[in-house]
């Protein structure tokens, strides 16, 4: 799948092995030719549909869309609150499987990705970017809640409720990066390097403007040189992607797109 760069290799057997997860396939003539799972997260209130894929040779076949309508019955079955999923804005039989299972946009994300990044733009005049520990992160959310748009943490595709929990969990893989303005939270990042087919950098930055987000591209950016990732891919507000039109990594290549979060809500909170 995805020319060889599809990450459910990865993930297989831990799907298989995780309580928390319900994965399955479609079987035509003993061979299976789809798969999908939900994973109960935010405390079991939310199932996460992930992993969907059907064989080219059998695309078409509305396998897609039962195994989309089989994990909305399952969640509905489990007593989740919401089921949700990420995907491109671009994938239209994506949307469409969505749009038909009775999901709607919860929110949109812009992605840029950087293959051999060089160099990381220099960033001055705005407050130090610190690591922090989950806890205070949690808490320093609290005197910006707004950062954060409908609480939903976004990170390497997936989404999470802003509780303490889901943070303590983020904390466990990623370095969680704050900068302060009269002691309250201006900005804010996710990090980890992480490896797949290759070594990658992943962050997510959250900031009030322009600055601010230059400043968590930029210690973001040296972080993925640190590391000598060979790739790094970052996550943030749609509104800043003129900001980054406008900043050079030496990248060998450089792609864009935009993280559509999809929810469709059983229960009313």
């Amino acid at each position: 799948m995805w020319e060889g760069h599809d990450y459910l290799p990865l993930v297989f057997e831990q799907w298989l092995k995780d309580k928390n997860s319900y994965f399955y396939g479609v079987e035509v003539d003993g061979r299976i030719v789809a798969i999908g799972n939900l994973h109960l997260i935010d405390n079991k209130r939310t199932g996460w549909m992930e992993g969907l894929r059907v064989h080219p040779d059998f695309r078409g076949r509305g396998y897609a869309n039962d195994l989309t309508r089989f994990l909305v019955k399952k969640g509905e079955d489990l007593g989740v609150d919401r089921l949700r999923y990420a995907t491109g804005e671009n994938n239209a039989a994506s949307l469409k499987l969505a749009s038909n299972a009775g999901f709607s946009r919860l929110l949109d994300k812009a992605v840029f990705w950087c293959t051999k990044p060089k160099k990381a733009p220099q960033m001055r005049g705005y407050p130090p970017i610190e690591e922090a520990k989950p806890k205070r992160a949690y808490d320093l959310l609290k005197t910006n809640p707004g950062l954060v748009p409908h609480g939903v943490l976004i990170f390497d595709w997936e989404a999470v409720d802003s509780t303490l929990e889901n943070f303590r969990e983020i904390g466990q893989t990623h370095g969680i990066f704050v900068a302060l303005k009269k002691e309250k939270l201006d900005s804010m990042s996710f990090g980890r390097s992480r490896k797949d087919l290759e070594k990658t950098w992943s962050f997510t930055v959250y900031a009030n403007d322009p600055l601010g987000f230059r400043a968590h591209l930029s210690f973001n950016m040296k972080k993925a040189l640190e590391v000598q990732a060979d790739k790094a891919t970052c996550t943030y507000e749609k509104l800043y992607e003129r900001t980054l039109t406008q900043i050079r990594f030496g990248c060998e290549e450089q792609d864009a797109g935009h993280l559509v979060l999809l929810q469709r809500v059983h229960k009313v909170l």
